[in-house]
């Protein structure tokens, strides 16, 4: 019987369900679907473009400072350091209006070399070239994807249209959309037989950002050695351009420094519960911090350590295990994507525009569902789409067992990832079991986890000592270069607007209200010297909180003597700094220059004769400090890799800051007896001593307990 005759006769109440579902119903989503797009349409070209274009936002200067100073040969060893970073966005006059505060944490060396052909341009105008650079990688994507999952073009652009993390990196001049283009490449290529060219791919993406490089597990679990090859050839190639442009110094920062911070979460406020990371719920949940986390629900940071680790090792497990030895396209594409979200769950900082790449995903899945009619699953994957891409989830943070409701995102994109497991396992063929390369890879997760745990261990050791912290204001990110004087601690504020210089009294904070960056100050206990940044720096002379005038143009890092008779201060020469030194007591005696050109200073301190220590670094070596005595010679001391020296103001004692492994602790040594002991041995950086006017105590800044270099100050007596 032919079915139309069959369908005509059902009963009317049966035929009309069966038409309307045949018929009505999906010209009906198609309508809505066209409606929803235009839409979107209208609202990204309308309003979000506009504004992407009119402003520079957050990261996009980072990337373009950095990327100019490579191009136009400034020294680059400093550019993990907030302020001598800030310093470089005032002297481009790139103003507070444009972006406040600028800084290259976290990101790779090798993401900067991406702008350095539009430094050209002014700042404004590179990143509206960079946004017409989007939109074409973004074509590229919706060819790619189309070509892969066959997806009408309509929906394609409905799920790229719906992507609000998208919108923002157009907003901040990110580099997800490139992210975006180069994973589905190398999907395009691991399908289309060129493992090698798909891992090459991966391996420039983990060159701009770690977590592509990732996928160096998908592919050892796959058992595909070229992939593997491709991929550390990627890398490589990208590590390779990135030293031959910033030189090793840079990159023994990043990667002994920068990467263990940044996978405990640690390289941006760990307690902020806007990133909806599992390292962000957990910090606030077991971790005390006196400004930044005041009410945890228990202070127990050896839990951090071992629920960190295993629940980013339980989320990720499971992708890792069902990449099986199958090679079918729809195997491949579910597998890669469901690796890819996994890989975003277990961000320890994932913001916004990370989302991005949950393009390529999205459209394999749905493509998936429409293929086999799976409609419910459809539906949930578009709830929870939605879900991880809405822009306005509260953003406050929350004491206690409310930390768990500050976090929704975390919990849609982990239910994505239960949806992505679920599917594969109901996709999955009959695959002859690998009981001993499971036992194998379970077993190597159960010593990367083991190593984990004790690594943060290691970490946390001595790290929540907070006594001694002398606090600030909650509105103050970092609190640094603290100076004793008048009665009262001095240190230089990172605000959301902007670095300024503060004092701390008996029962107040005192913020300088000042248009420019100061970004450094010395006093000699009657008058103050504070840098104020800008294309043109100047140091300006205050004496009872009132401006005199401006001392020295052209300067910057002022530093005075105890007696009041000298001042220190340096000039930059490509990134490089220059000590000049300028006489008090007799103003009409030229300013002097004391070091010579291979050294670039970083900090320095008097000796009560006049001599001067400091920190530099020579040819692209580690820093250590110098000696420059008043007739102009320059000798090493022998301290070993050392920064921020610091003169006790009777002259016995010299404090300063020693890398011991990784991190920067105090140490002492005796002028007069020559020894040297150690003051502080955290896990953590103890940096920019000051000593108060008794010579037996040391103000300085730590980040123990805090982000890497988002420094809190702290008063010790060292000598008896």
């Amino acid at each position: 019987m032919p079915l139309t005759s069959a369908i005509a006769d059902l009963p009317p109440r049966v035929y009309l369900r069966s038409q309307v579902r045949r018929f009505v119903l999906p010209e009906t989503v198609r309508v809505v679907e066209w409606l929803v797009l235009l839409a979107l349409a209208a609202y990204i070209g309308g309003r979000a473009l506009p504004r992407a274009w009119r402003h520079l936002n957050t990261d996009f200067p980072n990337y373009y400072i950095t990327a100019r100073l490579w191009r136009e040969g400034y020294s680059t060893n400093r550019i993990y350091e907030w302020i001598w970073f800030q310093r470089q966005k005032d002297y481009m006059g790139i103003t507070r209006s444009d972006q406040p505060v600028v800084g290259f944490v976290p990101h790779t060396p090798f993401s900067a070399l991406i702008a350095s052909p539009l430094t050209f341009w002014s700042p404004l105008v590179a990143k509206r070239l960079w946004i017409v650079i989007n939109l074409a990688l973004l074509v590229s994507v919706a060819v790619l994807l189309r070509s892969i999952t066959r997806l009408d073009w309509h929906r394609l652009a409905l799920l790229i249209g719906l992507c609000y993390p998208l919108l923002r990196n157009f907003e901040y001049g990110q580099y997800y959309l490139l992210i975006l283009l180069l994973v589905t490449a190398a999907l395009w290529c691991y399908l289309h037989g060129q493992p090698l060219v798909a891992g090459a791919l991966l391996g420039v993406a983990g060159g701009l950002k770690i977590f592509p490089a990732l996928f160096i597990l998908y592919f050892l679990r796959k058992r595909d050695a070229r992939c593997v090859i491709g991929l550390v050839a990627g890398t490589g190639l990208s590590v390779l351009a990135s030293l031959a442009a910033f030189g090793p110094q840079l990159h023994r920062v990043y990667v002994a420094r920068i990467i263990p911070w940044a996978l405990r979460g640690e390289a941006l406020d760990p307690y902020s519960l806007t990133s909806n990371s599992l390292s962000s719920l957990l910090h606030s949940l077991f971790m005390f911090e006196p400004e930044w986390n005041p009410h945890p629900l228990l202070h127990a940071p050896a839990a951090f350590a071992l629920l960190h680790p295993l629940l980013q090792l339980l989320v990720l497990a499971p992708a890792v295990y069902f990449a099986t030895a199958e090679r079918d396209s729809r195997s491949l594409q579910l597998e890669w994507s469901t690796f890819l979200v996994a890989l975003l769950a277990i961000s320890t900082l994932p913001a916004s525009y990370h989302f991005t790449v949950l393009i390529l995903p999205m459209a394999v899945f749905a493509a998936d569902y429409l293929r086999t009619s799976d409609y419910r699953s459809l539906t949930l994957l578009f709830l929870l789409y939605l879900a991880i891409c809405f822009p306005s989830w509260p953003h406050s943070s929350w004491d206690g067992w409310w930390a768990f409701t500050a976090v929704p995102r975390l919990y849609f994109v982990l239910l994505l990832c239960c949806l992505c497991y679920i599917t594969l396992f109901r996709r999955r063929s009959t695959v002859s079991p690998r009981r001993v390369d499971d036992f194998l890879w379970a077993a190597a997760l159960a010593l990367a986890l083991t190593l984990e745990v004790a690594s943060t261990l290691h970490h946390q050791r001595g790290a929540y000592d907070y006594r001694g912290r002398i606090t600030t204001t909650p509105d103050v990110a970092l609190a640094a270069a603290p100076l004793a004087f008048d009665g009262r601690v001095g240190f230089i504020a990172m605000r959301t607007e902007g670095y300024s210089a503060g004092t701390i009294g008996a029962s107040r904070v005192h913020l300088e209200m000042n248009p420019a960056d100061q970004l450094s100050q010395t006093s000699n206990g009657t008058t103050t010297w504070i840098e104020e940044a800008s294309t043109s720096p100047q140091i300006v002379r205050k004496s009872d909180g009132k401006q005199e005038a401006v001392e020295v143009n052209n300067a910057e890092f002022p530093v005075a003597s105890s007696d009041g008779r000298w001042l220190a201060y340096l000039r930059s020469m490509k990134g490089k700094g220059v000590i000049w030194r300028r006489s008090l007591s007799e103003p009409g005696l030229a300013d002097t220059r004391i070091t010579p050109q291979p050294l670039d200073v970083e900090e320095m301190t008097f000796l009560l004769d006049g001599s001067l220590i400091f920190s530099a670094i020579k040819d692209d070596q580690p820093p250590t400090l110098y000696i420059a005595s008043p007739g102009g010679q320059v000798a090493a001391l022998d301290v070993g890799e050392a920064r921020y020296p610091a003169v006790s103001p009777d002259g016995q004692w010299l404090a300063f800051s020693r890398l011991e492994g990784a991190v920067w602790n105090l140490s002492l040594r005796d002028l007069r007896a020559g020894t040297t002991r150690r003051l502080t041995s955290h896990n953590c950086n103890d940096v920019s001593p000051a000593w108060q006017a008794d010579s037996r105590t040391l103000l300085y800044a730590s980040d123990c307990g805090r982000a890497l270099w988002f420094t809190a100050i702290y008063r010790r007596r060292v000598v008896p």
